[in-house]
């Protein structure tokens, strides 16, 4: 593999970045013109609620992946990447600004709006001479007039990447955001057995009923990971064919978790931790595994870095670049945060969501939960529901549960005293603390927090929990969190909440 241009350079200014978090970390380069015609280009390939569902990277579903696979072997894969949020606008937001969701307002709710004051990625890539843009998804589900914005804060939307591509002037480096839209649902049923994926062979994880209804779901899930896959292979074979690879720092994660009780809108590892891998030909020793915490907000401060761009001084992410580089002393950092506030707008007051923040350590993942009284799935519906009704419609109850198989399955099996364990995890009332031992509980099944042999930790982990959050002006910690139960939601049409649940 070709080694990148100012590749030594770029790595000790990350590292040089990381030390000094509170400073505008970098300086633009004093020959613009030059540097133009040296900077990677960067391409990222970012699924739609695909994670990893347990603590460590062990592959539930034997998903046919190889293109993620290759850039694993070409690239350096990280073992313990969280997103800061578990819902996709906060998610993405924090993607674009490298800050948490509670420090951008409207923009830690699903479906508002990320106001044009906080600075994104793009835009300063844009500004500093690169081409951007995006296709598909980019930061939604919500509304850009509301927050001043006329364009996706990814970029200008194309057809595709081909179609980026012609665009391109000659010579400028790119940056483009491929947003797809798997896996998230609806699903096809059954659609991922007739692409010859195998109900069976799926390990359904402890906190969902091993039934047909559950892995035939989860092998719908598994064929749009691979669909996604495929299509970002596709990707990165136009690349090659151009001779632009190795001049590409490609990145492949997702944006939150599997759409499964358990996973998606929640702080457990299946709805926080991500498949993450990057691929540069400036890459030192490929192949490597890091087992470093880091967080998708390291995204916005990684690509800046690489292009030679001041990082504003609000991202709160690292440059991951050091881990690159493969050398020296790496930034050290002993855990990472994340938090949620409105996911779907689904509980008995209209605006409510279910405000909590976790800090996830090596061995231990320590979940807040503000406002305890409230059901963290959402209300049930008032009207009868169906096992159909609940696998098409989201609003059917428990709406922070996206609909389909698996969910109608343990709604309509409640009263069955094998399956009601599974339906409380998934909709009961929680704690106000949580606390999970993930190196012997890899799917957060115990609850250790109140445990007297696991209360110092559990104290411990509060106490740094809440001075991160005072540190970055959480409003949940100001006294005047309630700030998010009051924005608007901005559905997009036909998402709207109906008049009575």
């Amino acid at each position: 593999m070709s080694k990148g241009i100012t590749r030594r350079a770029l790595f000790a200014a990350g590292a040089a970045f990381s030390a000094s978090p509170g400073l505008a970390r970098a300086a633009a380069p004093r020959d613009p013109q030059a540097w133009r015609a040296k900077r990677p280009n960067i391409l990222f390939l970012l699924a739609d609620d695909w994670s990893w569902t347990s603590a460590d990277t062990h592959d539930d579903l034997k998903l046919a992946i190889p293109a993620y696979r290759r850039l694993c072997e070409e690239g350096v894969s990280f073992s313990n990447a969280f997103v800061a949020c578990p819902s996709c606008s906060a998610s993405r937001a924090s993607i674009l600004t490298g800050q948490w969701p509670w420090e951008l307002e409207e923009g830690a709710n699903l479906a508002g709006t990320l106001d044009a004051r906080f600075q994104v990625y793009p835009e300063l890539l844009e500004q500093s001479g690169y081409f951007v843009g995006m296709t598909r998804k980019g930061w939604a589900p919500g509304q850009l007039a509301p927050g001043h914005r006329t364009q996706n804060p990814a970029g200008k939307s194309y057809e595709s990447f081909a179609n980026f591509l012609d665009h391109r002037p000659e010579g400028a480096p790119f940056c483009f955001w491929f947003g797809s839209h798997d896996p998230h649902r609806p699903y096809e049923i059954d659609r991922g057995a007739h692409a010859g994926i195998d109900p069976g062979r799926v390990d359904v994880p402890p906190y969902l009923p091993d039934v047909a209804e559950v892995r035939g779901d989860m092998a719908d899930y598994a064929f749009g990971v691979e669909r996604f896959n495929r299509e970002a292979g596709e990707l990165i074979a136009r690349l090659e064919a151009s001779g632009e690879l190795e001049n590409t720092l490609i990145v492949m994660t997702g944006d939150n978790g599997w759409p499964f009780p358990r996973g998606k809108a929640s702080l457990y590892d299946s709805g926080i931790h991500v498949p993450f891998v990057i691929r540069w030909g400036g890459i030192e020793r490929p192949g490597r595994v890091v087992d470093a915490i880091i967080s998708t907000t390291d995204l916005a401060p990684t690509f800046l870095t690489l292009a030679g761009v001041a990082i504003p001084h609000d991202m709160v992410g690292t440059s991951l670049l050091p881990w690159l580089d493969g050398e020296g002393a790496m930034p050290k950092r002993e855990y990472t945060l994340a938090g949620m506030e409105r996911h779907m707008d689904v509980r008995q007051t209209i605006g409510w969501g279910y405000p909590m923040r976790a800090i996830r350590t090596a061995d231990f993942l320590y979940i807040r939960n503000f406002e305890p009284g409230r059901m963290p799935a959402g209300v049930p519906s008032v009207h009868p529901q169906t096992a159909a009704t609940l696998t098409s419609n989201v609003y059917a109850g428990y709406g922070d549960i996206d609909q389909g198989r698996a969910k109608a399955y343990i709604v309509t099996h409640r009263d069955d005293p094998a399956v009601k364990p599974y339906f409380d995890r998934a909709t009961a009332l929680r704690p106000a603390r949580e606390l999970y031992r993930v190196t012997h509980d890899r799917y957060d099944m115990q609850n250790l927090a109140e445990l007297p042999e696991f209360r110092s930790v559990a104290d411990r982990l509060d106490r740094e929990l809440i001075q991160a959050l005072k540190a970055t002006h959480d409003p949940r910690q100001e006294g005047h969190g309630a700030l998010f139960d009051h924005y608007r939601p901005y559905n997009d049409p036909g998402f709207k909440r109906p008049d009575v649940i």
